[in-house]
């Protein structure tokens, strides 16, 4: 049995200049990190006696005698491009909901992605799983997807990620633990209740770039700024601050990427204490991320007892392999 372990992630500042369709133009940078939560995927040759070839556990079981005839696309259409036909079980485990804005999706497909390469006995490195990746969602699945995700899920770690014209991008591990962990200790996922697919909401995004230039000029500042705060010898409080400015920024892009109901959780978190806060991922629904400071922390889980709020760590590998 081959398991593959893929870390989904959080988005800090950065997010819509990771679309090709700006940094091809204007080099950007992201900050984002991965987290101890996980999607995972089991998977092991069987039998040739089953009458259904291939046997797949989610949500929605299928068992089915063709490739063709598998309903999940992802699973279809990889198996299918990568040349997959002998009787297979899979198992699809996830720490959290899908459509939440904590990458989910890509996770997913970079973890299927190591998990084949695996079975096959092909190497395989955090880059070349990015990349492929994304040429996957974009080209094959016709999904509109930055390229952010992909990324952290295949690296893993507290990032910047530097993008340039030709599709190019670097990857820069933040070593600042001592700040990492002054920050990352006083943040709060708060979930809205509210899931939704990102594809339609970028779809919408990227469709009005030129348009929306300016304000994803200002989020790629937002991001510069950010890193300074782990160069120098700035406060913390500054993170939440810069949070709150990204989301203002962030909700004038479209109108769909909030909502009363995400606005409501906003500011019940802003009036129990939060610096700052933003909703992660394309909007309209998911988890909202606060900071606060640690004096605020019993206040703000008072107010927010009718959302549940997500602990987490900061978790350094990407998308990982174990054979049983």
């Amino acid at each position: 049995m081959i398991i593959s372990k893929t870390p989904l992630r959080i988005s800090f500042f950065g997010g819509g200049t990771d679309f090709p369709e700006y940094f091809n133009k204007n080099d950007s940078l992201i900050l984002g990190t991965t987290i101890n939560k996980f999607i995972y995927l089991t998977f092991r040759e069987k039998n040739q006696i089953d009458k259904d070839r291939f046997k797949i556990f989610y949500k929605n079981n299928e068992f089915v005698k063709d490739i063709n005839k598998i309903k999940h696309q992802v699973i279809k259409l990889l198996m299918e491009k990568e040349k997959i036909n002998k009787n297979f079980e899979m198992h699809i485990c996830s720490d959290m909901p899908s459509f939440s804005g904590l990458g989910t999706s890509s996770a997913f497909t970079v973890g299927l992605k190591n998990l084949i390469d695996c079975y096959k006995g092909k190497k395989n490195n955090p880059k070349k799983l990015a990349n492929f990746t994304i040429d996957f969602e974009r080209n094959i699945l016709k999904e509109t997807v930055g390229f952010q995700d992909q990324i952290h899920a295949s690296y893993g770690g507290f990032n910047m990620i530097k993008f340039f014209a030709k599709n190019k991008f670097v990857v820069k591990k933040i070593n600042n633990t001592q700040k990492i962990k002054k920050i990352t200790k006083n943040l709060f996922l708060v979930f809205t209740n509210i899931t939704r697919r990102a594809s339609e909401v970028e779809q919408r995004k990227v469709s009005k770039i030129e348009k929306n230039l300016k304000i994803l000029n200002d989020l790629n500042n937002i991001a510069k700024k950010s890193i300074q705060i782990f160069n120098k010898d700035l406060k913390e409080d500054i993170f939440g601050e810069l949070l709150a400015e990204n989301w203002d920024l962030k909700k004038k892009l479209d109108i769909n990427v909030s909502n009363s109901a995400i606005d409501k959780i906003y500011k019940k978190g802003i009036s129990s204490g939060a610096i700052g806060g933003k909703l992660l991922g394309a909007g309209a629904g998911g988890f909202l991320l606060f900071l606060f400071k640690k004096n605020n922390h019993s206040e703000f889980r008072k107010k927010m007892i009718n959302n549940k709020i997500i602990d987490f760590e900061i978790y350094n590998q990407g998308s990982s392999i174990y054979k049983i």
